[in-house]
């Protein structure tokens, strides 16, 4: 690393020492005054010297030095952020590219230099606003030099043309490093900054980013006519022109083509392009060539072994996408009239273009291109059509997903002190070749509804695609779009929120909205099915427009066939709400008949069954017994603590050293509370008090030493030794019921090492069930509340290479042929929330449908002293490998032959949900309970309705040679 950045680490840490800090709201306040100060977040201008001397501002202050670099001096409060890992204020002049690109943070630290620069076109200079007038502190020529330098080192490396290509790319375009390029990006991002300065020209802005062409530079010089200082607004008009009017493409291919003199492959891939692309002048043509190219351009990487022409391909390819987006606005005008089958091909060569640029991977581009095959008939059946389009709808998610794989914790962690950090990947997709795509499919999807005499309703507008059901459900709430992740606390039960990903922690609410892909077999999804709260993912070019309607009410409906409805509240869904009842409802109702608190020894899990549960134990102890018992080598080895040491060792024992046991206490307080008018705060306020005042009792109740005698030697007989890890986890007796799931609502803690870490952790795990969030979730729907016991499973940890979901039916069809996947490499995988390998797998015929790539950014690893790390995830475009998912349809064609029934609350055969995983390729079980949905939502009469008009129209044939009606 050079001087500067020597120098910068060593104020930095001589920050830290001083003890400075602050809030994020604090740092907030900074970045609003960088804005309006004249040098905004430099101090002075210096030259910077190879030999580590620092000097005024001075003509050729280095050049006795071994040269040097002129800047600003960042602020302390600049470095103050920095230190805390807010990377603002960045510099390139003088970087050391190489040591730069190897640091530990890097990832993190180019990330937020690529939103900054963003914010800075968006934000009218953001924190440079007035800086960038402020001579010397940013020197243009030696930013470019480093960012070439940058630039061509993370080219050089596989990583950065594999897995990291979209980042990289990303770079390439909004770091200028050589010659500058005509963005579609910029020319987004100006608009809005001056639409945020100037209310008057929100509309042009609408129009420049909703249908952009290159009339868009004469409207907004027309504007700029009438503005007193038009000179913004003429460089808006400037670039759309650059955009627009770049040199013929087969100019420039030819140009780089006699560039690649060494690399003949390329200059044949380059000329060949430019010949067809010549070779006639309709737009769609022109589309097609460039498209493919993108997507060749991208596929031949690899091949170009030198980093700086590598760069100079990614040039290449930039100008290669201007023309696509230009091509592409021209076939939009035409789209009226343009047939379904002309649209189709407009569909492919839009997601080659979208694979070429980066926004998905090969596996996804495949995927596509098998469901597109399917539509390439003249005509075929309406629920064929419907089927195809609702599978080319992921689409555009899976380009969000992919853009979080890279920028989405970076893009979080700069919100903390600037909010507009989170519009990052919107902007650049809205921008990108994923918007023609996503219009093109909106138009088939619009006319596939109409076909079928249904469609999705967005306050009072006919949508096309733009959202994929999870859940269905109806609910009506105040809609949040503005949510603090870091605050959970603060959803409201009422509430229907735009979530940026799935969590796994969320408290109750009305109805969740995720944008992008979420997990449909996350605990809390599965969660939601099973209470029938709606659940749909978004794209993310529709959040602007829930943003308009952030703290309406508002109703959410969400049809069993996956028809959505977003609607202001008024008198007729009051009405609507005012006539559903209480039928469907799920009641939490455990068989306390069955319940033996009498079995006070700890039990081997080789020893219990599936009929233990909620008999001594949870269903989790209870059903991996019974597959240990069919599946000895599947099933890891494990302890449990029946409910009858819970029920000993807290419930009966005195409260507060009275003549009342805590069990005797809780029911007192349970019939207060029940006494007190329902929705009341002082209800609220008696249970919570009393909530929290349980949750300390047992998390403190003391273990005595034959408990923990007892419990060692359990162990021990067990596993053979005390020094191990395993995973403690709770396993109450009211989840994984027939009518209720309860899934991830209780406490599971990873891999706990040592005896003395069991111990330590068994009190928070029996606690767990009274935590806020837990409590919330169950108690509304519980008869006797009192009657909760936790038992414990001590389950020896298995360190998965990969690890996630299976349920034994196509969660979206219903067929119990297809098992629906989710699936994450590490320990923990999909369960949390993260956004996973999605399949649905025939057993059939082995067919695997693909519903999204993991993109997750982590995986988990079991620590050698406790615990779980986080690890970079691979990024590979396939998880399960083909022969472990032969080893999850055989088991799922064994099961019901060797487990017993799996019911639901009406004794209705199931499907089971499955928790799995993979360790050297062997399959490993962890957990099997009824995977349940709401009946509630599947009774709905409005719901219902939604879906009758498919009844009787699916078997109509649709002309695919025809134009849809406008």
């Amino acid at each position: 690393m050079k001087t500067i950045s020597k120098l910068s680490i060593a104020i930095s840490l001589a920050v830290c020492s001083a003890g400075l800090s602050a809030k994020p709201a604090e740092y907030h306040q900074w970045i609003e005054q960088m804005k309006e100060a004249p040098r905004g977040p430099f101090s002075k201008v210096q030259w910077f010297c190879e030999d580590g001397s620092v000097h005024p501002p001075k003509a050729y202050a280095c050049a006795k030095r071994g040269g040097g670099v002129q800047h600003g001096l960042l602020t302390e409060n600049a470095i103050e952020l920095r230190s805390q890992g807010y990377w603002i204020a960045n510099l390139l002049a003088g970087i050391d590219a190489k040591e730069v690109v190897s640091s530990k943070d890097f990832m993190d630290r180019y990330n937020q230099l690529l939103i900054e620069k963003f914010l800075i076109t968006a934000d009218d200079g953001w924190i440079l606003r007035k800086a960038l007038f402020y001579r010397g502190a940013i020197q243009e020529e030696d930013e470019r030099e480093g960012a070439r330098e940058l630039l061509t080192e993370m080219a050089g490396q596989s990583e950065w043309i594999g897995v990291r290509f979209p980042g990289l790319r990303m770079g390439v375009r909004m770091l200028p490093h050589g010659k500058d390029t005509a963005s579609v990006q910029k020319v987004r991002q100006m608009a809005a900054s001056l639409s945020e300065q100037d209310k008057g020209f929100r509309d042009l802005r609408v129009k420049i980013h909703g249908s952009p062409d290159a009339g868009d530079a004469r409207l907004v010089r027309d504007y700029a006519a009438n503005k007193n200082d038009p000179a913004k607004y003429l460089e808006l008009a400037d670039e759309i022109d650059s955009v627009y009017s770049a040199p013929p493409l087969p100019q420039l291919l030819e140009a780089d083509a006699k560039i690649f003199s060494g690399a003949p492959w390329l200059q044949n891939l380059l000329r060949t392009a430019a010949k067809d692309y010549d070779a006639n002048k309709d737009p769609g043509h022109r589309y097609a060539v460039t498209a493919k190219l993108l997507a060749d351009l991208r596929s031949n990487l690899p091949k170009v072994k030198s980093p700086s022409a590598r760069l100079r391909v990614l040039d290449l390819s930039l100008m290669v996408e201007a023309d696509n987006f230009t091509s592409s606005t021209a076939l939009r005008e035409s789209m009226s009239e343009a047939s379904r089958k002309t649209r189709v091909d407009w569909l492919e060569q839009a997601a080659l273009a979208a694979y070429g640029t980066g926004l998905i991977n090969k596996r996804s581009l495949e995927a596509t291109k098998q469901s597109l095959s399917r539509l390439d008939q003249d005509k075929l059946p309406l629920k064929n059509y419907l089927q195809e389009l609702g599978y080319l709808g992921h689409v555009p998610g899976w380009g969000t997903q992919g853009l979080r794989f890279q920028f989405f914790e970076s893009m979080q962690k700069l919100a903390e002190i600037e909010p507009l950090a989170l519009h990052f990947i919107q902007d650049q997709l809205r921008g990108s070749s994923l918007l023609f795509l996503s219009q093109t499919l909106d138009s088939l999807a619009r006319d596939g509804n109409r076909l079928a005499g249904v469609k999705h309703k967005f306050f009072g507008k006919e949508q096309g695609v733009g959202f994929h059901a999870l859940n269905p459900g109806l609910a009506r709430g105040t809609l949040h779009t503005k949510v603090d992740m870091n605050n959970m606390e603060a959803i409201q039960p009422d509430g229907i929120y735009v979530l940026p990903e799935t969590i796994s922690d969320l408290p109750p609410l009305a109805g969740i909205i995720t944008a992008g892909e979420g997990n449909p077999l996350s605990h809390v999804q599965l969660l939601a099915r099973n209470l029938g709260i709606p659940n749909i993912t978004a794209d993310e070019g529709l959040v602007p427009e829930l943003s308009k309607h952030d703290g309406e009410t508002v109703v959410m409906a969400v049809s069993p066939a996956g028809l959505v409805e977003l609607d202001k509240d008024s008198a007729r869904w009051r009405e609507i709400f005012g006539a559903d009842n209480k039928a469907g409802e799920v009641i939490i109702r455990p068989d306390l008949e069955k319940l033996d608190l009498g079995v006070r020894n700890f039990i081997d899990l080789s020893d219990l069954r599936a009929t233990d549960s909620g008999r001594i134990v949870g269903p989790k102890a209870a059903k991996l017994g019974e597959l240990h018992h069919h599946y000895p080598d599947k099933v890891a080895k494990g302890v449990a603590i029946p409910f009858g040491i819970f029920r000993e060792v807290v419930l009966e024992k005195p409260y507060k050293g009275s003549n009342q046991t805590v069990f005797d206490w809780m029911v007192e307080q349970y019939a207060n509370i029940h006494a007190q008018p329902a929705g009341t705060e002082k209800r609220k306020e008696t249970a919570e008090a009393f909530r929290a005042e349980l949750y300390d009792i047992i998390l403190h109740a003391k273990l005595g030493d034959k408990f923990k005698q007892e419990l060692k030697a359990a162990i021990t007989k067990t596993f053979g030794t005390t020094d191990l890890g395993v995973f403690v986890r709770s396993d109450t007796n009211v989840e994984d019921l027939a009518g209720f799931t309860g899934a991830g609502l209780n406490l599971t803690l990873p891999n706990v090492t040592g005896f003395d870490g069991v111990v330590d952790a068994i009190n928070r795990v029996w606690a767990s069930p009274f935590t806020a969030r837990a409590f919330a979730w169950r108690q509304s729907h519980m008869e006797q509340p009192q009657h909760v016991y936790p038992a414990i499973l001590l389950l020896r940890s298995v360190p998965n290479d990969k690890s996630g979901v299976m349920v034994t039916q196509d969660i979206d069809t219903g067929d119990m042929q297809v098992i629906s996947v989710a699936v994450n490499e590490g320990v923990g995988g999909a369960v949390d929330g993260q956004s996973a390998e999605s399949l649905r797998i025939d057993t059939r015929d082995g067919s695997v449908k693909l519903l999204a790539t993991a993109t997750a950014p982590w995986r988990r690893e079991p620590a050698a002293k406790g615990g779980v790390v986080k690890l970079p995830a691979s990024g590979s475009d396939t998880v399960l490998q083909p022969a472990e998912i032969e080893q999850l349809i055989t088991f799922a064609k064994e099961l019901p032959d060797t487990f017993p029934p799996i019911t639901d609350d009406k004794g209705h055969r199931a499907p089971a949900d499955i928790e799995f995983g993979f360790l050297d390729g062997e399959l490993h079980l962890f957990q099997l309970r009824p995977f349940l949905q709401s009946g509630k939502a599947q009774a709905n009469e409005y719901l219902i309705n939604m879906d009758k008009a498919l009844q009787g129209n699916l078997d109509q044939e649709v002309d695919m040679t025809g134009v849809p009606k406008s």
